[in-house]
This record gives structure tokens, C-alpha cells and sequence, in this order.
């Protein structure tokens, strides 16, 4: 167990980094890391790799988390940071598999009767975090022999392991040393073991690992399985023996042929990291299973994770969610968690929002940070549970707290809306830029959000540019898709087509609807790319047939005139009908010419009429032009010259030439208007200047009479 007094500097230090005094953390971390304390050692490692009160220093993250990873029980956490460290990640996911466990158990002793070899050996303790892997080496002693006993000793004749192991049980340690240390010299295995046990421990006597490795190699080599794994520990982390990773696989090795499960999992995890063996992920998921199957909590929670990712076998959810299920009956909180997951997500099980919840609360319970966030969301969100922000704000705040960016951005979500707490912008703020800066993306998309629209702060167009780039090049689809849009448009941003279409199309493979349409508007505007009609035929299709409107009708445009695509009246029709069946207004008015012409359909001036009547409002000037012409000449509808000269004068004031040139000749015969030449000479000259035939021959007659 930890001291009080670590655990109140530990109390103290994160306390501090919560509150933002990460100078004081360190120093509080380092004290305790350079006593040996496991869970210090691994918080200052994420110092140094954060640059939180120490230097950014990645060499001494590695080496801190190295100490860490020698004394911590849960190997796949240490593998993980490691990973995350080499990597260069900004901040270590390390939190996920929580390793702040105790780290300097005592060996304990063997009761077993005194035979060769315990017929089943006690649960050992001191088990040790090693990132090592095996590979055979020679079965050879630790150490030489001592040169004699440090306290007195019994004659061999007058010692016996059981009256040793009664003195051991009342803590009387000289007796029990003076009845094993003869017997251990005689070749007792046990005895060995438990001589081994009390220097490693320091049981009334000076702790000394040069003289316990030499007795638990004794024993190792007589085939006593508990005795070989403590001395593959041993060797493992250099502690009475020179720190040699083959060794301590070979007597990993040995120990879990004899089906014992710690030497089983360090094992596995030594084949999984790659120390002492090549790195072999199939063996690693061997010896995991083998400890799993004996029941290790924690080797049944890392072989599941690894037969859902697909580590070393083929992923299969339902041999994951079966070990899931055995970690949990555990009682393994992680498992409880991942579980949970599943659940949420309908993953090899139907999907149930309610026992989620109730997994999540479980895990949530035993202390673990994401499921506390996720627990706090379902509450939020009334997930799997009747909504509750008050819970809901609880658990956020216990999660953010434990620095869960994830959840400081929900809890946001929560100050700025006050849901479940009082409303407090600046608050909400604080935390949105806290969980931003810390590389959340969803934070700094919503930090984008409120500068572009001035929501609780002043528009600051180039300040939201820049976290919405942010959250860009953290993947987040709609950031990147807004980053190209501000770059199209030089919105807080010197205008930027190249850079617009490499967001554009980042956005448009993760399938956002408005990437992929400006994409196509790109391609066909030959804006930061080479114009390109096909390119942009694609990306219009693409969006067309997910069901978007503004896309169905310019395809039908495309397909009308030719271009970008092979012209086909039946496709223009088609995409028409599709836009228009979503009350697109365009989409309506073309379809109405479709129908005067008989271009893809039967000509049918009734139903041109009416779609063109339908689509007034959005005054498409070919449309208006000719509803005007209806009007004008009677057809469909009673002749008005009035409303054809208000028809015509709304297109006109578009610069639709057919349009101008109607409306001119309405001025020159005084049809629905008071005669005026001049007018109708100035109309005629605009339609004129758009190559318009007819106006050209009407402005050549009033010009040459």
C-alpha cells in the first residue's frame, strides 16, 4: 500500500494542475518520482511530454515513463503512452487504462509443505510492469553464493519449514530465517523461495535483492514456477541482477509453461512490445489468452480489446464482447466501459441506449474519466436515462476536472446555456478555449462557430478562421469544409482557391453535402484547379443523387445545354422533376419550359403554365418572359397586356435579352403601356447588344425607317 504522505502529495499535486500551477505539480511529481512512486513517475512523464511546468523535454518523458512502466501492473497502458511519447502526440491518451495501482508488493512467502516444488503455487505479488518480450536464453544462477547467513542459524537437522512458517506468521522473521536458511542450503525449494521473500522484503533484516535474486534463481532452477517469475522480474528491471530482457523471458517462459498466469501475461506483453523477442502479436494474444483463461481480470480485459481491434487475430466483436463480458463479472471497470461502448453503438450487440447507461454509471463509479463524461452526455442528452442536467453537470465536472477534454467541452455546452447550472458566458468560454487549446476539436469548431456569428463575444472573422483551420487538420469534416469556404471567399483569410479546393475535397471524402457541391462549382469554375466539366459533372452527380436539391437542378441545366455533359433533354427532365418534387423554385420554372418546348416530354402548354405560375416567386427570367408571352397572347389564360409588360419589365431588370426586346416592343406599339419610342429604342439596344435577333431587326427598323 502508499503511504499516507505519498498520497497526500499526490492529493496536493493534482490539485495543483487542476489548478493551473503546473510548476508546483512537477515539483511535487519529481519529489515523488525519485522515491520510486509509479503513479508520480507516470505524471511526470506526461509533463515533460506536455511541457506543463517542465521544459518540453521528450527524452525525459520517455524516461520517466520507462520508471513508471518497470513498477506499474497494467502493462497495456505503458504500451500505449510509450507509443504516444515516440510518436510526438501532444498529449498522451495514457489516462484510458489508469495504472496508478500499488507497486511495491511483498513477495510472499510459500506455505506449501516443504516439497520440491509447491503443487500449486500462492497468488504472487510483485508483479512487475516490464515492456519486455522473450527470447530463450541458457537457465543460468542469478548471483554467486553469499558468503553466509546474516542472522543465526538453526543446525539442518533441528530446522523445519513448518515451525518457520508459524515464526513468519507471528512476524517473528529471525526464527523463520534461522529454520529456512539451513534448509534452503540444503536444496529446499520452498525454503529457497521464502528465504528469497525476506531479503526482497526486508523482513527483519536489511532488504537485499542481490542475495533474493540469488535464492529465487536457486529455486527457479529446481523448476518452482513462482520462483522463476519473480526472477524473471528480477531480471526484467535489474533489481539484484543485471537488467536483461532475454533472461527475464526465458524464465517467463518457464514459469508459464507451468500454466502460471502472471509469468503467462508478462509474457504476452513481452511478445506485444517487442523486448528480449521480436515483436509478435499473434504470441503476444497466446500467452494473454492462456492468463485469461485462468482467470486474470486484466488479461481478459486486454484480450478482448485486442479480438476487437483485430491484434494478432482477426477481429471478431463477439469474442471480444465475451471477454468483455468475464472481465466484468470481475468486476473490471474498464471493461464495465468498453462494454458500455458496444452497447452505445449496437457493435455484436443490439443496440441499447439503457444498458449502456447502466455500464457506463458503473465504471463511472469505480473512478474511470470517460465513462464519467459519457455517463454525464447520456444524462445530458437523455441517453439510455430521462434527461437530468444537474447529473449531468456533476459528472461533467468530475470528468473535465480529471482534464477529459471531451467532457470540459460538453460541461461548455452546459455553463453557456444554463443547463443544470447557472448560465455564465465567460465561464463557458474559458472552458471552450481550455478544451480548444488542449487539441479538442469539436471545441474549436464551436470556438469558430461563436467568433464568426458574435455569440457572446465580438465577430472576430480571422480569429474564427484560424480554430476552425484548427479543428481542419484535426479531421473534423464541417471545419474543413468551412476552412474552404473562407478561403473561396477571403473571409478572415486572404483569398485562397488552391488551398479552398484541398479543404473542399478533404471535406467531400468524409461526405459532406456542401463540400462536395462546391467542389463541383470549382472544377466547373476552374477556380484553384484546371477547369474541368467532367470533374464537376462528378462531384454534381455525387451530391444530386444523395437527395440534394440546388445539385439535382444544375444537372438538369448541365443536361440541357450541353455542358459539362452530353446533352440528353430526357436526363434534364428527369433532374428537373427530382428538384422540383423538393419545391425547388428554379427547378420548377425550367421544368415549365421543358413542358412549353416539349424538350424530354410531351409538349403541354397547360402544365408549362402552371409550373411557371408556380414559380413566380423566384423570378427565373425565362420563366417570366414567358408567362408574359402567355399573357400577351391569350394562350392558356385571358389576354393582359398589362400583366405581360409587368412580367417582362421583372426579367428585363435581370438583363434577360428576350425579355428586354418584349418589353420594347410593348413600348414601341403602346401594348399594355403608353407609347414610347425612345423607350422602346433603349430596350431594343440592350437586347441588341446580347446578340438578340429579333431586337437586332426591331432596332435596325426604328433606327433606318
Amino acid at each position: 500500500m502508499l503511504s499516507a504522505e505519498p498520497q497526500q502529495k499526490i492529493a496536493a499535486a493534482k490539485a495543483a494542475y487542476q489548478q493551473g500551477d503546473h510548476a508546483k505539480a512537477a515539483e511535487l511529481w519529481q519529489s515523488l518520482a525519485l522515491d520510486g512512486n509509479a503513479t508520480a513517475q507516470f505524471e511526470l512523464a506526461k509533463l515533460y511530454s506536455l511541457g506543463h511546468g517542465v521544459e518540453q523535454d521528450a527524452l525525459q518523458a520517455a524516461y520517466w515513463l520507462e520508471q513508471a512502466a518497470s513498477a506499474s501492473t497494467d502493462f497495456a497502458e505503458s504500451a500505449r503512452a510509450q507509443r504516444d511519447i515516440a510518436n510526438g502526440l501532444t498529449q498522451l491518451k495514457a489516462q484510458q487504462q489508469a495504472a496508478e495501482v500499488a507497486t511495491t508488493a511483498a513477495v510472499t512467502v510459500a506455505t506449501a509443505a516443504p516439497t520440491a516444488t509447491p503443487s500449486a503455487p500462492p497468488p504472487p505479488v510483485a508483479t512487475v510492469t516490464v515492456a519486455a518480450a522473450a527470447k530463450a536464453a541458457p537457465a543460468q544462477r542469478a548471483v554467486q553464493k553469499a558468503a553466509g547467513p546474516e542472522l543465526p542459524v538453526k543446525e539442518l537437522a533441528d530446522a523445519r519449514f513448518d515451525s518457520g512458517l508459524r515464526a513468519f506468521e507471528q512476524q517473528s522473521y529471525a526464527e523463520a530465517f534461522s529454520h529456512w536458511y539451513p534448509l534452503a542450503e540444503s536444496g529446499l525449494a520452498d525454503a529457497q523461495f521464502n528465504l528469497a521473500a525476506i531479503y526482497a522484503n526486508g523482513y527483519g533484516i536489511n532488504s537485499d535483492q542481490l542475495a533474493a535474486a540469488r535464492w529465487f534463481s536457486a529455486a527457479a532452477e529446481q523448476g518452482m514456477a513462482q520462483a522463476q517469475y519473480q526472477l524473471a522480474v528480477a531480471h526484467a528491471n535489474g533489481k539484484g541482477v543485471a537488467q536483461d530482457d532475454a533472461l527475464a523471458v526465458y524464465w517467463y517462459q518457464k514459469a508459464a509453461e507451468q500454466q502460471y498466469s502472471l509469468a503467462q501475461y508478462n509474457l504476452g506483453f513481452m511478445y506485444a512490445t517487442g523486448r528480449g523477442v521480436t515483436q509478435d502479436e499473434a504470441s503476444a494474444l497466446l500467452w494473454y489468452e492462456r492468463a485469461a483463461q485462468q482467470g486474470d481480470v486484466d488479461a481478459q480485459f486486454i484480450v478482448a480489446g485486442r479480438y476487437q481491434d483485430g491484434r494478432g487475430t482477426k477481429a471478431d466483436v463477439n469474442k471480444a464482447i465475451a471477454w468483455y463480458q468475464r472481465a466484468l463479472a470481475q468486476n473490471h471497470s474498464r471493461a464495465a466501459f468498453q462494454l458500455a461502448q458496444l452497447y452505445l453503438q449496437g457493435l455484436g450487440v443490439a443496440k441499447n441506449e439503457s444498458r449502456a447507461f447502466e455500464l457506463f454509471s458503473r465504471a463511472a463509479a469505480q473512478g474511470v474519466v470517460e465513462a464519467q463524461r459519457e455517463t454525464g452526455i447520456s444524462y445530458s442528452l437523455g441517453r439510455g436515462v430521462r434527461n437530468n442536467d444537474g447529473k449531468a453537470v456533476e459528472l461533467l465536472q468530475q470528468a473535465c476536472s480529471a482534464e477529459d477534454m471531451a467532457a470540459c467541452f460538453y460541461l461548455a455546452q452546459h455553463v453557456t446555456e444554463g443547463r443544470g447550472v447557472k448560465a455564465d458566458a465567460a465561464r463557458g468560454m474559458q472552458l471552450f478555449q481550455q478544451a480548444a487549446k488542449a487539441g479538442n476539436a469539436e471545441a474549436q469548431f464551436r470556438l469558430g462557430q461563436m467568433l464568426s456569428q458574435g455569440q457572446g463575444v465580438a465577430v472576430n472573422e480571422a480569429a474564427a478562421f484560424n480554430w476552425f483551420l484548427q479543428a481542419a487538420k484535426q479531421g473534423h469534416a464541417e471545419a474543413q469544409y468551412l476552412s474552404g469556404l473562407r478561403l473561396a471567399n477571403g473571409t478572415g483569410v486572404t483569398q485562397n482557391d488552391a488551398e479552398a479546393v484541398k479543404w473542399y475535397r478533404l471535406a467531400a471524402a468524409q461526405g459532406v453535402l456542401y463540400a462536395q457541391y462546391n467542389l463541383g462549382f470549382m472544377y466547373g469554375a476552374g477556380r484553384g484547379v484546371p477547369q474541368d466539366d467532367a470533374q464537376a459533372l462528378i462531384w454534381y452527380i455525387k451530391v444530386a443523387e444523395q437527395g440534394d436539391a440546388d445539385a439535382q437542378f444544375n444537372l438538369g441545366l448541365r443536361f440541357e445545354t450541353g455542358r459539362g455533359a452530353r446533352q440528353d433533354d430526357n436526363q434534364a427532365v428527369a433532374w428537373y422533376q427530382k428538384a422540383a418534387a423538393q419545391n425547388h423554385q428554379r427547378a420548377i420554372a425550367h421544368l415549365g419550359y421543358m413542358y412549353e418546348k416539349g424538350y424530354g416530354v410531351s409538349l403541354d402548354e397547360r402544365k408549362a403554365f402552371e409550373l411557371y405560375q408556380q414559380s413566380l416567386a423566384a423570378k427565373v427570367p425565362r420563366a417570366l418572359t414567358a408567362l408574359g408571352l402567355f399573357y400577351k397572347n391569350g394562350r392558356q389564360v385571358k389576354a393582359d397586356d398589362k400583366k405581360a409588360v409587368e412580367l417582362f419589365a421583372q426579367a428585363a431588370e435581370q438583363g434577360y435579352a428576350n425579355a428586354q426586346y418584349n418589353l420594347g416592343w410593348m413600348y414601341e406599339y403602346g401594348r399594355g403601356v403608353s407609347k414610347d419610342l425612345v423607350k422602346a429604342r433603349d430596350l431594343y439596344q440592350l437586347a441588341a447588344e446580347q446578340s438578340e435577333p429579333l431586337a437586332q431587326a426591331q432596332l435596325s427598323r426604328l433606327l433606318n425607317p
